[in-house]
């Protein structure tokens, strides 16, 4: 189950250029889909909303002032293109696409995102796969958002980057955003002067910045206000398996989330948070769930541990979550909102702890950035580079890069099928096959080192089959997959095993993103007959409509978190899983939940066997934020935390059942349901299911409100679970 967080180059063309000679460059390389435009009106005043807190007088960052261009629609940069002096306004998608293209640099602009108020993709700079990008002096404000609460969709960023080395961002205020900055695999990232209000989310969204396996990264100076009213956070700051990473000089005021953290290091070690102080925390100030962080100089103030609207704090207002290896120095606290609740950890943790009660001081002052208004020019006349698709995502969430392979990749052929019974010889391949537009790749036997054995990257109609595969060779912590479908569509794969041969014998994968099939932004993607071993997921499909899975089998996830699934579906709707099996022995696996379906409305599950979930906080089969979905004939069995879950809306469990569920601790620590079966809410309707040997007699099916009349449960002897699916390959 995933809790607070979860929980992606073209040639340099002619290009117009066009000498403002205002700002700090003389130069303005421009590039941009611009259609035609006559002279809008002045940009009314949007000025900074008054903070609740009481503070000193603001650092200001002492932006300048200049005219601004408008600009209607999604800015597409090419290679080391400068983009400067705009106010641009899109009603979906990024504001400025920085897409598969180096060196380009962003400065002076303002963005107006998700005019249209709906649910699609957006951001004010989305830069994927974009190295030495440079942002400064830029503003965002989410026009579509609601009036108050969350989100529509938690993918309306400030800015979102993926595999962006060497970012620098500078100066960056956002409004009303489902996060400011969401950075993932970019080390070195450098970010200054950003400043938020009132972040949206909804989960996994809600941060201010949110680090994302980008080590060696740093956050300085900043400032985020959250009215309890407006914002729907998470964490403020998240440190997400990212280590040495820096966090210094800043001031966080208000968390209305009941499980987040005003900064949290999550299996990131090595870290530092600085002279940052916290005040109108819910549930926690700082919290480090990895080794050897420091917190110097850190401040609580007026910490509140009652309910904001959305839950009581699930740590009871806990205000330093630390570890052995945690040092606290020069901090302290001012009335806390549980005064029993200060500092708690597992272990020896006095030693290396220096917080101290005070009285009668302030939160220090605060970073504003003080941007000019600006006034709309017409628009120059420029050149129109080529059309692209709008395409609806900001940035690609946790599915791994392709690493360089040790040789040169294998393009495949264009090819027809090869005609033949299943029974052909498998041929061998050393490295990643790169598949072409409409390729069919089959009766292979691949072996990789790191990166994936097939690469399905902006290419549609490949098929795949008849396909053994062995990842991660080295064993080490590379991103890679067996086969990686990236912006593909109508992918069909069938017939293939997947074997993660560098995984420990034991335990938790090195590396969460081992996955058998990772896919993004795949419609129409069909799996059929796929065997996955001690893979981190089997099936990871992230904004995929109506993907099909069918007789999809699994020995021992390993995530570790968050994966550790057999099959996730992430904002992928219409989708189905039929006939699947996943097996986790409790002392090799390392789960999560079992079958995730997350922000996916009408997803269908059927006839499976799920055998283990060694997880204190894993399910068998969960929706979270996901409507109107069903799981019909699918039986838990030795589950740990529960076996079905549903936090969404009007979802259906039909002919679930359960089997000799543990109630103990399975080497991972006691479940946190205490080993509840049925997690259900009012919409929830659950019919002709039954239980055998419950860990916890007492606690089979629970959830807020009048949970009675929809739910059909009945205990049962005698029973035996279901036959299994097994996959018959030839090769095996």
């Amino acid at each position: 189950m995933q809790h607070s967080h979860h929980d992606v180059a073209s040639q340099d063309e002619e290009r117009s250029t066009f000498d403002t000679g205002l700002w700090s460059s003389p130069t303005y390389d421009f590039v941009s889909s611009f259609t035609e435009n006559g002279i809008s009106s002045p940009v009314p005043d949007m000025g900074s909303r008054e903070p609740l807190s009481d503070s000193q007088d603001l650092v200001e960052s002492g932006a300048g002032t200049a005219p601004l261009t408008r600009h209607d629609g999604t800015i597409v940069a090419r290679e080391g293109d400068v983009i400067r002096d705009l106010d641009i306004y899109v009603d979906s998608g990024p504001g400025i696409d920085v897409d598969h293209v180096n060196n380009v640099t962003i400065e002076n602009v303002r963005i107006h995102i998700n005019g249209n108020g709906g649910t699609e993709e957006g951001a004010g700079i989305r830069i994927m796969r974009g190295d030495n990008v440079t942002v400064q002096n830029v503003e965002v404000f989410n026009e579509g958002a609601p009036e108050t609460g969350a989100e529509r969709t938690p993918d309306h960023y400030g800015i979102s980057a993926f595999e962006a080395e060497a970012l620098s961002v500078t100066n960056a205020t956002f409004h009303d955003t489902s996060t400011g900055i969401l950075v993932q695999y970019s080390p070195g990232a450098t970010l200054e002067g950003i400043e938020g209000y009132d972040m949206r989310g909804p989960f996994p969204r809600g941060q201010l910045v949110q680090f994302g396996e980008s080590p060696d990264s740093s956050l300085n100076n900043f400032y985020v206000h959250n009215d309890p009213n407006v914002a729907w956070t998470e964490d403020n700051i998240s440190i997400y398996y990212s280590d040495n990473v820096t966090v210094s000089n800043g001031v966080i005021d208000g968390n209305n989330s009941p499980s987040g953290q005003g900064v949290i290091f999550e299996g990131s070690n090595d870290g530092t948070v600085r002279n940052v102080d916290a005040i109108h925390m819910g549930n926690g100030a700082f919290a480090d769930y990895g080794q050897n962080n420091t917190f110097d100089s850190t401040r609580s103030f007026d910490n509140i541990a009652e309910d904001q609207g959305r839950g009581h704090p699930l740590s009871n207002a806990l205000l330093w979550g630390v570890n052995e290896s945690t040092v606290v120095t020069d901090s302290s606290y001012q009335n806390a909102g549980n005064p029993g609740n200060i500092v708690w950890g597992e272990g020896n943790i006095g030693a290396g702890i220096d917080v101290t009660e005070v009285t009668g001081q302030a939160p220090m002052a605060h970073w504003t950035n003080d941007f000019g208004q600006g006034v709309s020019e017409p628009v120059p006349d420029v050149g129109k580079p080529d059309p692209i698709s709008e395409g609806p995502d900001p940035v690609v969430p946790d599915i791994g890069p392709t690493p360089s392979p040790e040789e040169p990749p294998v393009v495949a052929p264009p090819s027809d099928p090869v005609p033949g019974d299943d029974t052909a010889p498998l041929t061998r391949h050393d490295g990643t096959i790169v598949a072409r537009e409409g390729d069919v790749i089959r009766d292979m036997d691949i072996y990789v080192d790191s990166g994936p054995g097939i690469d399905i990257d902006h290419v549609d109609n490949v098929t795949v089959e008849n396909v053994r595969i062995h990842i991660n060779g080295n064993g080490g912590t590379e991103e890679g997959a067996g086969i990686r479908v990236m912006e593909g569509d109508n992918v069909d794969i069938q017939n293939v095993e997947v074997f993660n041969v560098g995984a420990p014998e034991t335990g938790a994968e090195r590396t969460p993103d081992h996955y058998g099939i990772s896919a993004f932004e795949a419609e129409d993607l069909s799996v059929t007959n796929a065997t996955f071993h001690d893979t981190s997921t089997g099936v990871l499909i992230q904004y995929s409509p109506g993907a099909e899975l069918e007789n999809i089998e699994g020995y021992d996830m390993r995530g570790p978190f968050p994966r550790g699934q057999l099959v996730q579906m992430g904002q992928s709707p219409d989708s189905t899983l039929n006939n699947f099996y996943v097996h986790n022995d409790p002392n090799v696996a390392w789960t999560e939940d079992n079958i995730s379906i997350y922000y996916s409305d009408n997803v269908t599950v059927s006839n499976g066997v799920i055998d283990g979930n060694n997880s204190p906080s894993g399910q068998g089969v969960i929706f979270e934020g996901s409507n109107n979905g069903t799981v019909r004939n699918v039986d838990a069995i030795h589950m740990g935390n529960g076996a079905f879950a549903d936090y969404g809306q009007n979802n259906t469990f039909e002919f679930t059942r359960s089997f000799d569920n543990i109630a103990a601790d399975q080497g991972r620590g006691n479940p946190l349901s205490n080993a509840l079966l049925w997690g259900v809410n009012e919409s929830t309707v659950v019919t002709d299911s039954s239980y055998q040997n419950a860990g916890n007699p007492g606690n089979i099916v629970w959830g807020e409100g009048n949970i009675g009349a929809g739910i059909d449960v009945t205990e049962v002897t005698g029973q035996a679970p279901m036959a299994h699916l097994t996959n018959e390959f030839t090769w095996s």
